[in-house]
């Protein structure tokens, strides 16, 4: 009876590892191989520093919405994916199998806090040319 209490116990500890080692329970923000930042608009906070400093600012902003630009020569590399986040905003999906060796040349482009941004298709590079 101690034997089956004990390797219930063991399953139980080992379920809990493998859940907090893979991230715990899925959200909209996170899933294998995909990372989506969602940027603090609220602009508070005092900078939350650990001990070794103040943290380096007070909050980083006013809360103002930032507008993102997507040149036409990206129109066809970042499109929206028809989601939406928790808060709302819209999902854009940054496509790197469109883009010639994976490689996002930057020039004309803004990427705001209005939207949110979701890379898909591979690592992506950003360089000029």
């Amino acid at each position: 009876m101690i034997r089956e209490t004990r390797l219930k116990q063991i399953w139980l500890a080992l379920l809990l590892t493998s859940l907090t080692a893979c991230g715990g329970s899925s959200s909209d923000n996170v899933s294998p191989g995909q990372i989506v930042v969602v940027p603090d608009g609220d602009g508070g906070g005092d900078g939350g520093g650990d001990g070794g400093g103040d943290g380096g600012g007070d909050g980083g902003g006013d809360g103002d919405v930032v507008m993102s630009v997507i040149p036409a020569s990206l129109e066809s590399v970042i499109t929206p994916s028809g989601e939406t986040a928790n808060d709302g905003r819209e999902i854009y999906d940054i496509d790197v199998t469109a883009l010639p060796g994976g490689r996002l040349n930057p020039e004309g482009l803004l990427l705001g806090n209005d939207v949110v941004f979701r890379i898909s298709g591979g690592a992506l590079s950003v360089g000029n040319g």
